[in-house]
Formats: C-alpha cells, structure tokens, sequence
C-alpha cells in the first residue's frame, strides 16, 4: 500500500517551532506499515523532508496542469 501525504503547511510565524515534525512524525507512525509513502515538496520544504528521511523518487519530474497564478 502507498499512502499520499496532503500538503503540509505551517503558518510561517509558526515555523522552526517542531510543528510541522510532529504533525510528520504522527503520519509516519499511522502509516509506517505502508510500503511507500509519498509527498509532493518544493521551495524550502524539500529540505525538511529529506531532514526527516524522505528522498527524490528516482528520477521523477513534477507535472501538472495547474490553473493558478501564484507560482
């Protein structure tokens, strides 16, 4: 089984505090029986997330169809 993780924001007043590692650590303990875990990560939470074991799925590229105007 693979279980997909949401996006995972914290409010940037909020950042550097142990949030976003604990809200992490408790989807990985739910779902560490699960043979693959997957996330989408970009701008500065690539770091975060290869911080708490997670890294490039091979060499895969982000694709979409995105209709926002924010990136």
């Amino acid at each position: 089984m693979t279980v997909y993780y949401p996006h995972l924001l914290v409010l940037p007043e909020y950042q550097g505090k142990g949030i976003g590692k604990l809200i992490l650590d408790k989807m990985q303990e739910k779902y560490k029986h699960f043979h693959m875990q997957m996330l989408t990560a970009d701008g500065k939470s690539v770091d975060f997330y290869k911080k708490n074991g997670f890294e490039r799925a091979g060499k895969t590229e982000p694709m979409w169809i995105y209709q926002g105007n924010e990136h």
